[in-house]
């Protein structure tokens, strides 16, 4: 096959920056956009880390923040009776996690006496961020790269291309295919790393595929690897050259911004050039390459006439919602109103009767002055209008309604201690607890509520406010969220609600 070194350097630059101003700011803000999200080896990371620190805490707050993270970690009974781990080993977790997870703590941090009650809260976000992050890395970041590409070949066709084009190798049906092969690619070159000249060989040998997969998502794995290492036989050397004939690039990519407006683009075009030039092979089978147009001339070698606008075959993925038959919910906005404060009621008569059953006197428990507590009220209607059409599956109903009700607890919990350094539960004595603001009794309890509350409460006070008239009710609920929003004006001013028996600021 005749290499060309001067005609894929030629095609690659213009491209970039002969067709169009438009065009050449869209391909800078696609490899701004992949620099951010961690897919691209550029320097405008390091720039955006800049970024990060500027705005976060300054690293002698952080620095003792991770120092409360090390002393409580190495007094946790897990360090202390599991013999196999130890505190060196407890240590240098907390090292790794403040590396993957600083925002975590700069986050967290921003509340120094929240930071200080909760350092085992801390430690659990950092590994939950960290998973996270993994999760990310391995089957978003690599198969969005897919999707980069696909953007960048097309801008070698047409004048402009639409910015949705990024995602149209991410179809239903080729979706799990994508992730399944590209996880496989970096599993496949992560462990030809290990044996270093391997590695390189190996990362030239399969490097297209994930421009295969571009251009054909339905391309299993095999195939696209025996296809990459068909394209690059006999040509791994022209590609190195080829690279590093454009060294500069590297020089420019240390420079912020000139790296992301010059070297960034042509970087990423010149990659899909020499995608073009190897596919073009007549040696190589060609049964996965289904783009016809590819196999045409550079946009900028032709007349901007001469061809109008491409048709792929690779559609767009269409972002149409399905029709939902029916209504969504079979209440009507009235009665999730009155829903949200009989449910609200009922949840502060509740911890009322509670307590005077346990200590023999009267306490309002609400975090406000009137007769609600709120979340008991959010959690119900939320239950009824998310849950109710599971109502006929009792169990997932029931799983459902334990889950959400975990969230809002925890939720609600976590806000009162992070924002107003307040707390008005504790289940750190009761069995099966998370930190204090969830438990097994109390989500089993709240789970039974629901279901009352789908099946029993939400008809009856449906039923209830359907016999009186449009006005009255109108009324009575705008009285109710007045008086509601005129406590909540009191706490915020004022502070909320406190004393013996109640909960309040720690």
């Amino acid at each position: 096959m005749q290499w060309a070194y001067k005609k894929i350097r030629t095609n690659s630059w213009n491209t970039v920056f002969h067709k169009s101003r438009k065009a050449w700011l869209m391909l800078v803000a696609v490899g701004f956009l992949f620099a951010f999200v961690g897919t691209s080896n550029a320097s405008q990371i390091s720039f955006i880390g800049s970024i990060d620190r500027f705005i976060g805490a300054n690293d002698e707050i952080l620095a003792g923040n991770i120092e409360i993270l090390k002393e409580y970690i190495v007094e946790t009974p897990l360090v202390k009776n599991v013999s196999f781990i130890t505190s060196d080993l407890a240590l240098s977790v907390i090292d790794i996690l403040s590396k993957k997870a600083t925002w975590v703590i700069k986050l967290l941090g921003a509340n120094l006496a929240y930071f200080r009650r909760n350092p085992g809260e801390v430690i659990a976000n950092m590994l939950v961020a960290a998973l996270i992050a993994a999760v990310i890395r391995f089957f978003i970041q690599n198969v969005v790269i897919v999707g980069r590409n696909r953007y960048v070949m097309e801008n070698r066709f047409e004048k402009e291309v639409s910015f949705r084009r990024i995602l149209a190798p991410f179809h239903i049906k080729t979706l799990w295919n994508v992730i399944r092969v590209m996880l496989c690619y970096n599993i496949t070159l992560t462990l030809w790393s290990f044996t270093i000249v391997g590695g390189v060989y190996k990362y030239y040998q399969y490097g297209f595929v994930p421009y295969i997969l571009a251009e054909n998502p339905s391309a299993g794995w095999r195939e696209a690897k025996r296809l990459s290492r068909a394209m690059t036989k006999g040509c791994k050397w022209k590609i190195f050259c080829t690279q590093l004939s454009y060294s500069y690039i590297w020089l420019l990519k240390l420079v912020p911004l000139v790296g992301l407006f010059v070297a960034v683009p042509l970087e990423m075009q010149l990659n899909a050039e020499l995608y073009f030039t190897l596919r073009n092979n007549p040696d190589i089978e060609k049964s996965l390459l289904t783009e016809p147009l590819f196999s045409g001339g550079a946009y900028t070698e032709r007349p901007d006439d001469s061809v109008g606008r491409p048709c792929y075959v690779l559609k767009d993925v269409s972002l149409e919602l399905p029709e939902r038959k029916g209504k969504i919910s079979p209440y009507s906005v009235m009665d999730f109103i009155f829903m949200f404060f009989t449910f609200c009621l009922i949840g502060w008569l509740w911890e009322c009767s509670l307590h005077m059953v346990r200590h023999h006197e009267f306490v309002n428990r609400g975090t406000l002055y009137g007769p609600w507590i709120p979340i008991y009220g959010v959690g119900g209607t939320a239950m009824v209008f998310l849950l109710d059409r599971f109502k006929k599956n009792k169990f997932k109903l029931l799983m459902l309604e334990v889950a959400l009700c975990a969230v809002l607890e925890y939720l609600s919990s976590f806000i009162l201690d992070f924002i107003f350094n307040s707390s008005y539960w504790d289940y750190k004595t009761e069995f099966l607890n998370v930190n204090g603001r969830i438990c097994f009794a109390g989500l089993t309890a709240f789970g039974i509520g629901g279901m009352a509350a789908i099946y029993v409460l939400a008809p009856a006070i449906s039923g209830f406010v359907s016999r009186y008239a449009k006005k009255p009710k109108v009324v009575v609920a705008a009285l109710l969220c007045s008086a509601f929003l005129a406590d909540v004006i009191c706490c915020m001013l004022f502070g909320f609600n406190s004393g013996a028996g109640v909960g309040g600021s720690l």
